[in-house]
């Protein structure tokens, strides 16, 4: 849910916006900048702020809000008379102004397009067209601004977390948020590659280093070079090869194999594990020295039974993007569907969920492991300034038509009884509509 931070000082005013966005947003509020601040730590998405406040003004409180929450979208709400130090605010990053007294309808308007582009900048800011890292949910807003932190200095990052949580993903969302975006990501499955080919593979080897070396190979490192090294699953990395990975990190240096000289890597190490690896130094199973060094900046991704009103927003999503994949018909997810996810496990996080949708999407149907299918009642319709009344007519009976034959599994004579429709009716249409 949108989260609203209104900062007013009249309370009647006050009270009448928390009343009108209560119903539809997470509102919170506040009578003057200085006690609005505290608010910011739960990340608010709009922030609807009167211009003339008692302190601190609404421009200044403007610059606050964009020095500790840049994702969010400012409403500037002013007096007529103040429209030009409005327009000012607009200038230093407030998404717009309304002048008072509030048109209501207007307000949201004004906010529903704020979430239009707060989510267009995420599609954007997370490249969503490459891989699926989204929600709503606090938690998941605390960890993204977490690796957005994390993602300015060029320190190595432990990403920590469950199967399935998205490790990879957030690894990504600190490379396309940090200053070497514009070069390459590379990623090291440390438990898929052999330990005796772990070394060849990550630093490369000189020509005539073993038998069959007959060119130079450049190893990970060097194709990473200038950008991110990403080490997935760095707690199934053998004992014997994490003092190089640890040499490397401290120093930068590596050695092909075969090779005499010391090279220089310029990269920015960031490491991903579904271990313990604190009870792994303990245990002797990991180096002591190798986890202080990577473990100083840590993003712990929560799990989807942590973010259950994420599973909406997700499964939504998964639905859209594998139906368009595999081009079929998106299965509607009803209010009573969503519930019954929001109640299972997920012992395999965001990643059992987007099978689940795969998987419904393949058998054009949606049954849960009770073997119950489960039906929408509900028939989507687009709109197109091409379409007239007949056209609608039809798309709007072909999919009602479709419906109810899932419903009875082809059985053609239950349907016309359903609808109380004339047997041979019901053929002819489905005849003309190839169903």
């Amino acid at each position: 849910m949108t989260r609203v931070l209104i900062v007013e000082d009249r309370q009647s005013l006050r009270e009448m916006l928390e009343e009108f966005l209560g119903g539809k947003y997470y509102v919170f509020s506040s009578e003057s900048a200085e006690d609005a601040e505290k608010h910011l730590v739960h990340y608010p998405d709009i922030v609807l702020c009167d211009l003339r406040l008692p302190g601190k003004s609404g421009i200044d409180f403007l610059s606050v809000v964009k020095e500790k929450c840049p994702e969010s979208e400012v409403i500037i709400m002013t007096a007529f008379g103040d429209i030009p130090t409005a327009v000012e605010a607009m200038k230093k990053g407030a998404f717009d102004f309304i002048p008072k007294p509030l048109d209501l309808n207007f307000l949201s308007v004004l906010i529903e397009k704020a979430e239009e582009t707060i989510s267009l900048k995420r599609k954007i800011e997370t490249g969503r067209q490459t891989f699926d890292f989204l929600g709503e949910s606090l938690v998941f807003k605390n960890t993204l601004s977490l690796g957005k932190k994390y993602a300015e200095s060029d320190m190595p990052v432990l990403i920590t977390g469950e199967s399935g949580t998205g490790k990879e993903l957030m690894a990504r969302f600190i490379h396309a948020n940090s200053p070497r975006k514009n070069q390459g990501f590379v990623a090291v499955n440390s438990s898929a590659i052999p330990e005796n080919l772990f070394e060849s593979e990550l630093f490369g080897y000189s020509k005539g280093a073993f038998t069959g070396a007959q060119n130079s190979k450049k190893g990970l490192v060097e194709l990473a070079e200038g950008g991110t090294l990403f080490f997935d699953e760095i707690g199934d990395l053998p004992l014997p090869l994490q003092p190089k990975i640890l040499r490397l990190v401290e120093s930068g240096e590596y050695q092909r194999v075969g090779g005499e000289d010391f090279l220089k890597s310029d990269v920015r190490f960031i490491f991903a594990t579904n271990r313990n690896l604190k009870a792994m130094v303990e245990k002797g199973l990991f180096r002591e020295d190798l986890y202080h060094r990577i473990a100083s900046f840590t993003v712990n991704m929560p799990s989807l039974r942590e973010r259950v009103e994420d599973i909406p927003v997700l499964a939504d999503y998964f639905m859209q993007k594998v139906s368009e994949e595999m081009n079929a018909e998106p299965l509607i997810l009803t209010d009573e569907i969503l519930e019954k996810l929001k109640k299972r496990e997920w012992k395999g996080n965001v990643r059992e969920l987007k099978n689940l949708v795969e998987k419904w999407v393949i058998l054009g149907k949606i049954v849960f492991d009770d073997g119950k299918e489960q039906y929408s009642d509900r028939i989507d319709i687009q709109i197109f300034p091409d379409k007239d009344f007949k056209d609608y007519s039809e798309e709007f009976e072909k999919k009602l038509l479709s419906f109810y034959l899932k419903k009875h599994k082809g059985n053609r004579l239950a349907v016309a009884k359903e609808l109380k429709m004339n047997y041979k009716t019901l053929l002819s249409k489905l005849s003309r509509y190839g169903l």
